[in-house]
């Protein structure tokens, strides 16, 4: 049977399995007993990485079938600080997991930068959870967030651009009613905020140490970067979602509510 390397985000982690994208999603979603469910979010890697300071041959060689035959679902790396340490070149496909097991995959495209609306709301997914509403950009703010010399800097971010309808362009009176966030008038507030405090970049708009991610929400996609290199997943557009992903739509649609 084949190897995977997978970078999960929800936990984080680095993880050699024998199952495929699809069935190693519903793995980590409901759990081999559907005993657990929850949304999972993951990387296809090289899995012919090396990656210093882990046991990378250690992992390969627990990878292997058990002993009735059966694929071994998972064999650990890591769960310390993986993000940071591996290559963006190394990575593949993106792969969202709905409560229910069901996966979408989206692959790498073209970014191109977003100058459509005047703020932003992020929900970042690794290696912290918070929401945040921004000035910036995805990129301007991936270069932002990973800079070392701001004081709250990571080494790299991956992060999903979330809709804000009409309250991108006016905070304080834009309709909400197809919004389904909790909180709008603290969110009006956060992102008031932005114009009013001297040039202020970024503000947190909810704080969790799980990203709290909406699949339906979600505005064009994912990015993962630091500051040499991002990467962009777009996601489909909804005539893609309500025809070719429409099992995984609906199931999104369903089960990732507040």
């Amino acid at each position: 049977m084949s190897q995977y390397l997978y970078l999960s985000f929800t936990p984080e982690a680095l993880i050699f399995s024998m199952l495929p994208p699809q069935q190693f999603g519903k793995y980590l979603a409901i759990g081999d007993k559907k005993q657990s469910s929850s949304h999972a979010i993951f990387l296809s890697v090289d899995p012919n990485i090396d990656i210093a300071g882990l046991q990378m041959d250690l992992a390969r060689a627990r990878c292997i079938e058990h002993k009735d035959g059966t694929p071994r679902r998972s064999a650990y790396v890591s769960i310390y600080r993986v993000l940071e340490r591996v290559p963006l070149s190394a990575l593949g496909d993106l792969h969202l997991a709905t409560k229910d097991g069901l996966v979408l995959t989206l692959q790498q495209g073209a970014y191109q930068p977003q100058t459509d609306r005047a703020r932003f709301m992020y929900q970042e997914v690794c290696p912290v959870g918070p929401r945040v509403v921004s000035t910036l950009e995805p990129r301007e703010f991936c270069q932002y967030v990973t800079h070392a010399d701001n004081p709250l800097y990571m080494p790299k971010i991956a992060f999903a651009d979330m809709q804000l309808g009409n309250l991108a362009d006016d905070p304080e009176s834009g309709e909400v009613s197809n919004l389904p966030y909790p909180s709008i008038s603290h969110l009006r507030t956060c992102l008031a905020s932005l114009d009013s405090n001297g040039g202020k970049k970024t503000k947190i708009e909810r704080r969790g140490t799980r990203p709290d991610i909406i699949y339906y929400m979600v505005q064009n996609g994912f990015y993962i970067g630091d500051q040499t290199e991002f990467l962009y997943y777009p996601m489909p557009d909804n005539d893609a979602l309500l025809g070719e992903h429409n099992r995984w739509w609906n199931s999104a649609d369903t089960t990732e509510r507040y």
